[in-house]
């Protein structure tokens, strides 16, 4: 009888403790508190870690894993080197159905510097000089003309300047003004972010005559007849560029495979494509006969 009693009691045993025990794991999120106002880490944050978590099957299986977080006091941060120990949350690692297993990682290395901050000018430079040249843009101005920037002394004192690179949005002339991010590495912020630019454009341009031939724009073509073979086009392009035959191939005569007829004829309005900077003038003849072979 005892002997019965005693494997009853070892199966028991073996089902609670054992058999019915299961190990996952959870990503635990990091919190960090306490940051020193004249100090910033520049390596070694952490947006979370690892646990190993072992107990009942049934406990760890309803387990709320996004409730799992841990708070990094920074309060004590020094220059250099800091070496942070983890743990798991603190109600994992009083708790008596649970075990810790591990952690990874178990520890934060984490390398802090000073906090700098710095008034730097910004230089506007268009982001296409050829452009900028073809189109005689300039009269860049900028507001403001500097930013204030903070962030980590060792980056901010290699910032004597920023240039910021100035789109050309438009080829037409006039006077145009915009929005821009100031561009800065990571880890630094600006003050203000973003600035005003206002530029002219007083483009230089002349009118060039062109013979082309349509084509079909697809990958595979299917047998069509375009008539006329050939169209002639007037286009208005920058003064500079009239003779450079790489620009002026760029400037062609498609018909689009989705305005094609399944079958017959059909009169088509062909689409020209223009390099940055051309303006088509005119186009002859205007629509083109399309057959279906």
């Amino acid at each position: 009888m005892l002997l019965l009693c005693f494997v009853l009691a070892c199966g028991i045993w073996y089902t609670v403790t054992v058999r019915d025990r299961m190990e996952v794991q959870a990503e635990v999120a990091l919190n960090y508190r306490g940051m020193p106002e004249n100090l910033m880490v520049r390596d070694g944050l952490l947006k979370n870690f690892t646990v190993q978590l072992r107990g009942p099957r049934a406990l760890v299986s309803s387990l709320d894993t996004r409730i799992l977080t841990y708070s990094v006091d920074l309060a004590h941060l020094r220059h250099g080197t800091n070496v942070i120990t983890l743990s798991a949350p603190r109600f994992l690692a009083e708790s008596r159905a649970l075990e810790v297993v591990w952690l990874a990682p178990n520890q934060l290395v984490l390398e802090a510097e000073a906090v700098m901050e710095r008034t730097v000018f910004l230089e506007p430079v268009f982001s296409d000089p050829a452009l900028a040249t073809a189109l005689q843009a300039g009269n860049l101005h900028l507001t403001p003309a500097s930013v204030n920037l903070r962030g980590p002394e060792s980056v901010i004192t290699a910032i004597s300047g920023l240039k910021l690179y100035v789109p050309l949005e438009h080829a037409d002339t006039g006077d145009y003004r915009l929005s821009l991010p100031v561009g800065i590495p990571p880890q630094v912020t600006a003050v203000p972010d973003t600035v005003f630019v206002s530029y002219s454009v007083d483009a230089a341009r002349t009118l060039t005559e062109l013979e082309r031939v349509p084509f079909v724009d697809a990958e595979n073509p299917p047998p069509y007849r375009i008539t006329p073979q050939k169209v002639d086009l007037t286009v208005e392009v920058p003064e500079w560029l009239v003779d450079d035959n790489s620009y002026l191939e760029k400037i062609r005569v498609a018909i689009y495979e989705k305005d094609l007829p399944l079958s017959g004829s059909v009169k088509l309005t062909p689409s020209v494509k223009l390099p940055e900077g051309a303006r088509l003038v005119g186009i002859s003849p205007a629509k083109l006969e399309v057959t279906k072979r």
